[in-house]
């Protein structure tokens, strides 16, 4: 007789269990642990499912885990001492960025976060919104000449 998905996957947990108990890495955390997972993918209508969702949430906690927590916009996870964030682009044509923006945060001596924007770099919010103001206004006057230059060649064909 053939066991069900779901009994396979109770049969790895218990071995699992047993060897990490055999190796001194049990504890009573991890028999709780254990009999409550057990417990409820037996007590389920639907075991596989329960162990899907499980699963799903036991992974969801370890990317919670392996974030950043000292910078909410670091984008390297696990232990660090260096923080970054270097996505943040708007792609050109060919290989090279036309704007791109990120942080930094490098331990050591000086630990003083940056913003950047292309080459500029800023230690304040404040000088950040300065600089995005300009782009923006900078943004605002292109699409205003694109206006005019689309027009005018518009207006000549």
């Amino acid at each position: 007789m053939t066991s069900s998905p779901a009994a396979h996957v109770l049969a790895q947990l218990k071995a699992n269990h047993v060897a990490a108990n055999a190796v001194g890495l049990g504890s009573p955390a991890l028999d709780t642990w254990y009999e409550t997972i057990t417990d409820i993918v037996t007590d389920s209508p639907d075991p596989m499912a329960t162990i899907g969702a499980i699963a799903q949430l036991i992974s969801r906690e370890r990317r919670k885990e392996a974030a950043c927590q000292l910078y909410r916009d670091c984008t390297e996870t696990g232990p660090h001492f260096d923080h970054w964030r270097h996505n943040l682009k708007v792609a050109g044509s060919d290989e090279y960025p036309v704007l791109e923006a990120g942080m930094v945060a490098l331990s050591g001596g000086y630990m003083q976060p940056i913003v950047y924007i292309s080459n500029e770099e800023f230690a304040d919010a404040v000088s950040v919104r300065a600089k995005t103001s300009e782009l923006r206004n900078l943004l605002d006057q292109v699409d205003e000449m694109a206006d005019r230059v689309f027009a005018d060649h518009e207006g000549r064909s």
